[in-house]
């Protein structure tokens, strides 16, 4: 019995549901008619990736595994030193995997965080893993093509390639590594092997804003590891990876104008076809494992969901300022173009299923629509409870409070270590984020206060020395202090995740079939430790704890 445990990066219950019932997801069809389906609360109360999914796979809060953001604050040396939430010195509690090893069941991953340690291994109840997060050598970027016939020298992180352009420019040809490739205007993605040390990337010519364009996706260095001979060089030989799609280069306009600006949809194009390359490496990754794992747990994690998201998702969503009445369906359109690619693996795990077998879908958090940055320290410093340095920068040493450069939602007391003088001086950090409003319309933008716990904090009660700033939905927090002294200013990303305000926006989806999972819709969200409890349960490990009365188990 293999128990199949797949998670779609910040697939929205609200979106899942949407377009499933749309008809755009099948697989996820085949689960509802045969298991559970449900809505699932994230991480709390920061809910970004890296405490979501270390809360999915341990079955257990950030208060308890330690992961509190994209970066920790309060890990490293300093009050603003912070390390990356991905660090292998988390989670602080086992995960699954590890919990499932001590009754001999043995896992294989796909680009699953926290299997491997820093020098580079993995544990013994490892049948086979590849992961490339954690070393990635540079970013996407882009070639400007000089009219031709010339020849010009791109740098791709260590590696040089010569481009060469026709008379007519209609063929543009890419040498790397003793290797040519022809690529033409629109005609997808291509490979391209950068040295003898197998670094590569995913190469296109497309059509920028002031003329042809080379793109490359980023190039990274896969680690793989395992028992499982087979199955680890079958992952070494799969395509370059491809962490990201060039979401930051769309939303920059250099792919031309976007919907939102007036576009005619070409910028989409490119940027969707872009996170086809992630489709196609983690698909490859996917694939290998189906048919070569001897493993009894399985974890698939797929990104995509969150890149498309994050770029397009809030002009569809109709309870934010960000929705697009316009451009909605146009942009739900590519939207749903990358879930049924996810769907379509998904599709493949049921395949390869047996009828005794588990599968899980879930994901770590959702999205809401969001439409503005706000400068946090800005208000701080005018408050006199922050000092700026040079830069963006802030003076911690001569600060009383901070939002930590960690961007993680807390606020942090950096004074003295007296708890009434920290509580006097957060109360008063507090006071002044409360006068914020967006300068467009005068709405408060600031929701209430949370402790590490994510509850929410008593107006009458001195407060902790962290605290975590709860903004509303459509208002994203930023720790650099502005250049221009415009402390809430709208931005281009139209998607966010950051603190959980206990919208159902930000709702996983959870999903499971298999020969003790129920049949039907769950009536009310569960937490997202219940996946945990679910997959150890079906492995045999443990029963799950006590659950709340929406619960699956």
């Amino acid at each position: 019995m293999t128990v199949y445990w797949v998670v779609w990066d910040a697939a929205a219950h609200w979106v899942v549901d949407r377009l499933e019932r749309e008809g755009a997801l099948p697989a996820v069809t085949r689960m509802r008619a045969r298991g559970t389906v449900a809505a699932a609360r994230p991480a709390h109360p920061n809910c970004q990736t890296p405490p979501s999914l270390a809360t999915l796979f341990t079955g257990a809060w950030p208060s308890e595994h330690g992961v509190t953001g994209y970066t920790v604050p309060g890990a490293g040396d300093g009050v603003a030193e912070h390390v990356s939430g991905f660090d292998p010195r988390f989670p602080a509690v086992p995960t699954v995997w590890e919990t499932a090893w001590e009754r001999d069941r043995r896992s294989a991953f796909v680009h699953a965080p926290w299997v491997f340690d820093e020098a580079g291994a993995v544990g013994p109840y490892v049948d086979g893993a590849v992961e490339a997060y954690s070393r990635r050598l540079t970013r996407h970027a882009f070639l400007e093509l000089a009219p031709g016939p010339a020849v010009q020298a791109w740098q791709i992180a260590e590696s040089w390639v010569d481009v060469e352009t026709g008379a007519t420019g209609d063929v543009v040809r890419v040498r790397a590594a003793g290797a040519e490739l022809a690529l033409t205007p629109g005609g997808g993605w291509q490979p391209l092997l950068l040295d003898d040390a197998g670094h590569a990337t995913w190469v296109a010519c497309v059509r920028g804003a002031c003329g042809p364009l080379l793109v490359h996706t980023g190039v990274w260095e896969p680690r793989t590891g395992g028992r499982n001979g087979p199955l680890v060089q079958r992952l070494r030989q799969c395509p370059p990876f491809a962490g990201e799609g060039v979401g930051p280069l769309y939303r920059a306009g250099v792919f031309g104008p976007r919907l939102a600006e007036g576009g005619d949809g070409s910028a989409e194009d490119v940027f969707l076809s872009s996170v086809g390359c992630v489709t196609r490496a983690f698909g490859a990754a996917t694939e290998a494992v189906l048919q070569e794992h001897t493993a009894d747990l399985v974890v698939v994690y797929l990104p995509m969901t969150d890149d498309v998201g994050h770029e397009l998702l809030g002009w569809c969503d109709e309870k934010s300022a960000a929705h697009r009445p316009d451009i909605a369906d146009r942009a739900w359109s590519y939207l749903r173009s990358c879930y049924q690619d996810a769907d379509a693996l998904l599709g493949r795990v049921l395949d390869r299923a047996r009828a005794e077998d588990t599968v899980v879908l879930g994901a770590d958090h959702g999205m809401v629509g969001c439409t503005h940055l706000v400068h946090v320290n800005d208000q701080l410093v005018r408050a006199g409870l922050a000092a700026p340095a040079t830069a963006g920068a802030l003076d911690v040493e001569h600060s009383e409070v901070i939002y930590h450069p960690a961007n993680n939602g807390s606020l942090w007391a950096t004074g003295p270590a007296d708890p009434g003088r920290a509580g006097e001086a957060m109360a008063r950090a507090m006071a002044a984020l409360r006068t914020l409003t967006d300068p467009e319309n005068g709405r408060p933008v600031v929701r209430g206060f949370l402790d590490d716990r994510g509850r929410p904090l008593a107006g009458d009660a001195v407060p902790p020395p962290v605290v975590f700033l709860v903004l509303d939905d459509d208002y994203q927090p930023t720790a650099p202090l502005s250049a221009d002294g415009v402390t809430v200013r709208r931005q281009p990303k139209s998607g966010a995740h950051v603190v959980y305000t206990g919208d159902s926006r930000l709702h996983a989806v959870h999903a499971a079939i298999g020969p003790r999972i129920p049949h039907g819709t769950a009536p009310a969200a569960v937490d997202n430790t219940l996946p945990a409890q679910l997959v150890l349960r079906e492995l045999g490990v443990e029963q799950p704890k006590a659950a709340e009365p929406a619960a699956l188990s």
